[in-house]
């Protein structure tokens, strides 16, 4: 996702995971006869043995080594420190770990520098009838083919049988989310997951609120007083009519990366809306069906509360052009008082207010409600692309005797049967963590009193294997949704705190802003709006879908503007159901009604 150019601290990985959607897993390029092989070596060492038990299938080394090929996206920069002078992806402490320790033997297909040329050398496998890889992170386009060609691999049945169990509880948990890789009752590939924690908060300059007299917004008729009051009256005291309220991307409708506006729509109705996508967002009625919430009358609500604030000057008259970036410069640069996003605003790009005013001050707050009490948010996307396995794959339980290992470390339960305490404080001594004296050093190696030989790095740097190896290597799948929400409430309750786990250190790396909007995130305890459609594009998506992508956002904008009246709407509705509206929403719902 390009829209993730620059990276705030704190972070999550679910964030750089997505950047890399085409980091594959395990594949194999090699014949027929080596799949053989690597079945017969792996009921050699029992690792097909039914009456062997999984705990003890997962503790095994396969001997003789099973080899697993992958093919990956590896451009340098993204995977930043990943690995020491002298060493490479094909090379590197933790593929010889894996060697040494469990007897697989990872070895690479290819590795291309750009994600679109992986997808290529994808593609042209699938068309050419070319031996796709044995595990590979399938590009977006190209799921629904490896399906029909029959070329994927079935996994109801080895995730039955060695799947981790709280593995299998998370797939069952976003079960709703996996509708792109399930046919038939069958899934056809594991999801790589976000963190998932990037719901909506409100962005406030708390330091405008003060100089104004202010209390922080709890409804939007007292958001829309702040609104007025940030436009009007001088809050950064220049004696300049050069501020206004709200700092909003509407070239990209209701929903966006950063700056979105669910939390408005929220406040008078349970429709999510997004304009750009004509998946998403479609809401389940009490019908049982889905609806496409942006032709929702609901949704008539949001469009007269923006073009009242539009009209009354509390938003940039140029919101209908700019993308977040954009829109994020106007608060950045001292020019907007209010913005709505994700929790790690507070740092990038909201804290580059400060180069300007020192005494700047974004301060996150619970998201108001509406006229009737509603309050609520848009869930962001909780899968980031899919790992699939190829049909003839042999070594799938070698695979899961990896993965579960690596599962159970981000789980950091001590006692799990998966778990490896060689992986107890790190990964890899001398690269994710030192051993000082016997006290594990994460980060801060100077400060810490770390000598300089024996950094990871000449720098100083930290290196992270658990990101290009272990996330690499399986495609994301590891990544479990929400784990930060515990170590942020350990923060917010003592700041002071002492990391404990690898989790723990990650979350202790944010700023106190970004932790603090995180717990604002929890604390509200609101229930995100998912969006119920999670197939593959229709038919008619694929030769309507920009038409009417066009078609919603220019009609929402010409509303907000005051260039068509509220009423258009209904017109806009209509346009939209009879250019292929009205089809797809057939289409969806059929898919829908196969999908439970």
């Amino acid at each position: 996702m390009k829209r993730y150019v620059k990276l705030a601290k704190g972070v999550t990985l679910s964030l750089v995971i997505g950047m890399l959607p085409t980091l594959a897993a395990c594949s194999d390029n090699n014949s027929g006869e080596t799949n053989n092989a690597a079945a017969n070596q792996a009921a050699n060492n029992g690792a097909t043995k039914t009456d062997v038990p999984p705990n003890e299938i997962y503790k095994q080394k396969f001997d003789p080594p099973i080899t697993i090929t992958t093919a990956v996206v590896d451009d340098g920069a993204s995977r930043g420190n990943a690995f020491k002078p002298g060493e490479s992806m094909e090379d590197n402490v933790h593929l010889r770990w894996m060697k040494e320790n469990m007897g697989i033997d990872i070895k690479f297909d290819f590795i291309v520098t750009k994600p679109e040329d992986y997808d290529t050398k994808i593609r042209l496998l699938l068309s050419s009838g070319g031996k796709l890889p044995d595990v590979f992170g399938a590009p977006g386009d190209s799921v629904q083919n490896l399906i029909d060609a029959d070329r994927v691999m079935p996994l109801n049945e080895a995730i039955e049988k060695y799947a981790h169990p709280e593995f299998k509880k998370i797939l069952e948990k976003y079960d709703y989310a996996l509708g792109e890789v399930k046919r038939d009752g069958k899934l056809y590939g594991l999801p790589g997951f976000f963190m998932g924690d990037e719901g909506t908060v409100m962005w406030i300059r708390k330091d405008w609120l003060d100089t104004l007299g202010l209390q922080p917004p709890k409804t939007i008729a007292e958001l829309e007083n702040v609104l007025k009051q940030f436009t009007e009256n001088d809050p950064d005291g220049n004696g300049k009519a050069d501020t206004f309220g709200l700092a909003v991307p509407l070239k990209e409708g209701p929903w966006t990366w950063m700056g979105q506006t669910d939390a408005i729509v929220s406040a008078f109705t349970k429709q999510m809306i997004n304009t750009y996508d004509v998946r998403s967002y479609w809401n389940k009625g009490d019908d049982g069906k889905l609806s496409y919430g942006a032709i929702h009358p609901d949704a008539k609500k949001y469009l007269e509360t923006m073009r009242d604030w539009m009209s009354k000057g509390y938003m940039d008259k140029e919101a209908g052009i700019k993308d977040p970036m954009k829109a994020s410069e106007m608060a950045a640069s001292g020019k907007a008082g209010v913005m709505f996003g994700p929790f790690w605003m507070g740092d990038w790009p909201l804290n580059d207010a400060t180069k300007l005013n020192p005494k700047a001050d974004f301060q996150p707050f619970p998201l108001p409600a509406g006229p009737d009490g509603l309050v609520g948010r848009a869930e962001k996307s909780i899968t980031a692309g899919f790992t699939m396995f190829n049909k003839d794959f042999k070594g799938i339980e070698a695979w899961f005797a990896y993965f579960n290992k690596i599962f159970a470390k981000n789980l950091e339960q001590e006692g799990d049967p998966y778990f490896d305490p060689r992986f107890k404080d790190g990964y890899h001594e001398g690269y994710d963590y030192v051993n000082l004296d016997g006290k594990i050093i994460k980060g801060n190696y100077k400060e810490a009193g770390v000598p300089e030989d024996k950094w990871p790095l000449k720098d100083g740097s930290r290196m992270d294997m658990r990101f290009m190896i272990a996330n690499g290597i399986l495609g994301g799948t590891t990544t479990i949704p929400f784990s930060n929400d515990e170590p942020i409430k350990k923060f917010l309750a003592d700041p002071n705190a002492e990391p404990l786990t690898t989790r723990e250190f990650d979350v202790k790396q944010m700023v106190k802003k970004q932790i603090t909007a995180a717990g604002v995130r929890m604390n509200q305890g609101i229930e995100e709006g998912k969006n119920y459609f999670t197939g593959p594009m229709t038919e008619t998506m694929k030769s309507k879908g920009e038409l009417l992508k066009k078609l919603a956002t220019e009609s929402y904008l010409k509303i907000i503007y005051g260039e068509k009246p509220l009423d258009y709407f209904d017109e806009f509705t209509k346009q939209w159901l009879e250019n292929g509206g009205e089809k797809i929403t057939e289409e969806v719902n059929e898919w829908y009604s196969k999908s439970q």
